[in-house]
């Protein structure tokens, strides 16, 4: 399933070393396949240099609300498995090859593994090795059914055989890549009928604009926000079929943030949050809200959305 991004071989996934059917040598360092071994893109150095210092952090400056936060994971997540139903129509296959595109420690595996996923084979990608060890503390979450391999890369740069996955999965990380490059593979590598599932913070967002001048964890040098016509326009170009979108969060995206800065009690928390609920359900369009979810399937058929 894997290739080799300088010549687009397989490679062979040894313990201590892998290579590819040409002959490139990787690395592998503590379980983690190195791809990027002498990378000197600047981009992929900044961003890097960015998470590894985060996960050196153990955490972000400010912190979410956990109680805020733990209700927002719940929403991605009903949103995440109602666009997989809308897809498929219920019917998963029983074994799915699922790639995590910017998984820091495992973002597809939070989100997506109380689904109806019989057998799943797992492969993170990420620029920054620390922040994927850093899964190794939360492996008592380690569903039984899934085979959880990460591997550093770079997005940006297709690493994935023609019609492999059934499930490309990015959290908040297309805004990091060159958009055009990603979709291009990301449509090649996928099976028919198979999905790119995707959260991203929305550019427009006056809140998330706010977030991103003020608290430099949340930002990197060369990131670039979205719309989601953004992605609809080139996912249309290769064959991804929109399948579900919904915005979310409008206010209280950013209010788990301020009330975690504060440092309130969880009964005002509590209160604030279901305060801006409100708000937010003023507040549906995708292209306003402070992120949107959207789901595409591959498919030679055109969206109606486009």
């Amino acid at each position: 399933m894997i290739i080799c991004p300088q010549c687009g071989e397989p490679i062979r996934i040894d313990p201590d070393s892998s290579v590819c059917k040409a002959g490139h040598k990787f690395s592998v360092i503590n379980g983690i396949l190195d791809l990027l071994p002498d990378s000197n893109d600047s981009n992929v150095l900044h961003e890097e240099e960015h998470w590894d210092k985060v996960a050196e952090k153990g955490e972000m400056k400010i912190v979410p609300n956990e109680y805020i936060s733990e209700r927002l994971v719940d929403d991605y997540n009903n949103a995440f498995k109602e666009g997989i139903e809308n897809a498929w129509k219920g019917t998963y296959p029983k074994h799915v090859n699922i790639a995590d595109i910017g998984c820091g420690t495992g973002s597809a595996v939070t989100y997506l593994h109380n689904l109806d996923f019989h057998k799943v084979d797992y492969i993170g990608i990420d620029v920054s090795i620390k922040i994927m060890k850093m899964r190794s503390k939360e492996d008592n979450k380690r569903p039984d059914n899934w085979n959880i391999r990460f591997i550093k890369a770079s997005a940006n740069k297709a690493i994935f055989e023609d019609n492999s996955l059934d499930i490309v999965f990015s959290a908040s990380a297309l805004h990091h890549l060159e958009l055009g490059t990603v979709i291009k593979w990301v449509s090649r590598s996928l099976k028919p009928n198979g999905l790119l599932i995707l959260h991203e913070p929305n550019s427009n967002n006056l809140f998330a604009k706010i977030g991103r001048k003020l608290v430099h964890d949340f930002h990197t040098k060369g990131e670039r926000p979205l719309l989601p016509e953004q992605i609809k326009n080139l996912a249309y170009d290769h064959n991804l079929t929109l399948i579900h979108e919904k915005g979310l969060h409008y206010f209280t995206g950013s209010l788990q943030y301020l009330v975690g800065l504060l440092e309130l009690p969880n009964p005002i928390a509590f209160c604030a949050y279901h305060a801006s609920k409100f708000i937010d359900a003023l507040v549906t369009t995708p292209s306003r809200n402070y992120s949107f979810v959207q789901v595409y399937k591959k498919s030679k058929r055109r969206s109606a959305y486009a």
